[in-house]
């Protein structure tokens, strides 16, 4: 047989059995799912269970100004408690602040205070609620010039560690 033979064999080569069909599609069927549970599967942090201990929890997020010349401002807060802890800076590096406060555990508000560590970090008072339902945190970052304006909503996430 001559290469050109067997390429056409190849190309006309006969369609499976009614019989070997179902089998086919059962297999088929199996890769894609596979693929796609493979695809599909969360990968960094997830979002929290709001049931369990949102003492582990992280609250992450960037908000930009409505002032043209202001930087984005980034956050990151520790399991929030009753005494939340956290750092706020400025996504063009000009500084880093560190976010100290109260936390009413009963009605999720908060209360922090921003004080700058490094370069000229943000500044001013953070006020939030955690949704007791769904664990989203809320807040306004009150302040001078850059340091004023709404956070986005931040949905907590756990650390998914080193182990």
């Amino acid at each position: 047989m001559t290469r050109l033979t067997l390429l056409r064999a190849r190309y006309h080569r006969k369609l499976a059995s009614p019989e070997e069909m179902p089998m086919k599609l059962l297999r088929a069927v199996a890769i894609l799912s596979a693929g796609l549970a493979a695809y599909a599967a969360p990968v960094g942090p997830a979002l929290a269970d709001v049931s369990g201990d949102l003492g582990y929890a992280y609250y992450t997020g960037h908000s930009p100004s409505s002032v043209k010349a202001c930087p984005m401002i980034a956050y990151q807060f520790r399991g929030l408690s009753a005494t939340p802890v956290g750092y706020v800076w400025f996504m063009d590096a000009s500084g880093v602040s560190k976010a100290t406060g109260k936390m009413d555990l009963t009605s999720g508000k908060f209360s922090l205070s921003l004080t700058s560590l490094d370069g000229n970090g943000p500044t001013g008072e953070v006020e939030g609620v955690r949704d007791p339902e769904t664990g989203v945190v809320t807040a306004e970052l009150k302040g001078p010039g850059c340091s004023n304006r709404k956070l986005l909503p931040m949905p907590p996430t756990f650390d998914p560690g080193n182990g």
